[in-house]
């Protein structure tokens, strides 16, 4: 799998951890659900699940505009992250880190824009 490099450490992107599993199960499913949603707050459950097996999940808050993506798509980014994390805990992309590529660069903007 592709990895990215953030800071000196190697993160799988979401896409590629998709990938794999898709390559890996092909009749799996990633399930996700909004847990909470208010006042430019989210949160995502992800759920894999294999032959019908409940396999892991992940979850996953962001908050709008919270970074330049957030601004316009926090929900789709948290669904994203969601998903990585599940697949992180199944065992995908994780050489290095459960938090994907997306997950810690969004992370670390977050921090410099705090500082």
């Amino acid at each position: 799998m592709k990895s990215v490099d953030i800071k000196g450490k190697q993160y799988i992107m979401v896409n590629e951890r998709i990938k794999e599993f898709r390559k890996q199960h092909p009749n799996g499913q990633i399930l996700t659900q909004v847990m909470a949603n208010a006042d430019g707050q989210v949160m995502f459950q992800a759920k894999v699940i294999v032959d019908g097996v409940l396999v892991a999940t992940g979850h996953a808050y962001e908050k709008e505009a919270s970074s330049f993506i957030n601004k316009t798509s926090y929900i789709e980014n948290c669904e994203t992250s969601a998903i990585g994390r599940a697949l992180g805990v199944y065992g995908i992309g994780i050489d290095a880190s459960i938090a994907s590529a997306e997950e810690v660069g969004n992370a670390v903007k977050q921090q410099e824009d705090f500082l």
